[in-house]
């Protein structure tokens, strides 16, 4: 047998409904605002400091002087940017630290953990670039002898 709903209990059903659907709108609005917040306070420390390109090195046995003069000068230049980025992370973390206040010696030692990871890894990749350029440098070298 099919029973019949009290017409009044619907009525109230919807406008539990349409409060919960204000209640969520307004959560809505306010998660919006607030990663937008966030995001503006993150941006300038994500976008702030780009990491340059690695160079390409040729190859040392096939090189010619003036590929490898080339790539002298951009490894070169690559090693400035780098140093140019830990300088600026160095900066924008200094200035995140000021804009957060944050005093919390426990959040300050992982922070600079963090920026420790970064500093070490661009100086590892940037002893790795300088290598490979010197094994190429001595590569077209032995070539040349080998040549005469």
């Amino acid at each position: 047998m099919l029973k019949l709903r009290d017409p009044y209990s619907l009525v109230s059903w919807q406008s539990d409904a349409s409060t919960n659907r204000n209640r969520i709108e307004i959560m809505n609005k306010k998660s919006k605002f607030a990663m937008g917040g966030i995001i503006l306070l993150a941006a300038p420390m994500i976008f702030a400091c780009d990491y340059p390109n690695r160079p390409a090195i040729p190859d040392g046995n096939t090189a010619t002087k003036d590929e490898l003069l080339a790539a002298k000068a951009d490894v070169g230049t690559y090693l400035t940017g780098v140093d140019d980025y830990l300088i600026c992370v160095e900066a924008s973390e200094k200035e995140a630290i000021a804009e957060l206040k944050i005093t919390d010696a426990d959040d300050l030692k992982r922070r600079d953990k963090l920026i420790s990871k970064k500093f070490n890894a661009a100086n590892d990749e940037k002893a790795l670039v300088g290598e490979e350029f010197n094994l190429q440098v001595r590569a077209y070298n032995e070539a040349r002898k080998a040549a005469q």
